[in-house]
């Protein structure tokens, strides 16, 4: 099967490039779910700190497969911004 191949408009090519160069970022967090794991070394504590979170109720996590959580940046932002166990800078 052969691709046919349009040429690109400068609208369309610029568009497409420029969203290609700057990765799309959450405050410092990938825009993609994120793992225990990850959130807690953002944070700055211990993954069971995290689990705990979850389990408490303060922080919000998706199901993903059966024994496993991620976790929205947006989540974890809220999360800091409540009063999470932050590493001192």
């Amino acid at each position: 099967m052969r691709k046919i191949m349009y040429p690109e408009s400068a609208h369309t090519a610029n568009t497409v490039h420029a969203a290609a160069e700057t990765p799309p970022t959450y405050g410092g967090l990938p825009n993609r779910l994120l793992t225990a794991f990850e959130v807690a070394e953002f944070v700055g504590c211990h993954e069971e700190t995290v689990r705990r979170a979850y389990l408490r109720g303060l922080l919000v996590s998706q199901r993903f497969v059966v024994r496993s959580r991620r976790f929205h940046p947006r989540d974890v932002r809220d999360w800091i911004a409540r009063g999470a166990p932050t590493r001192i800078s």
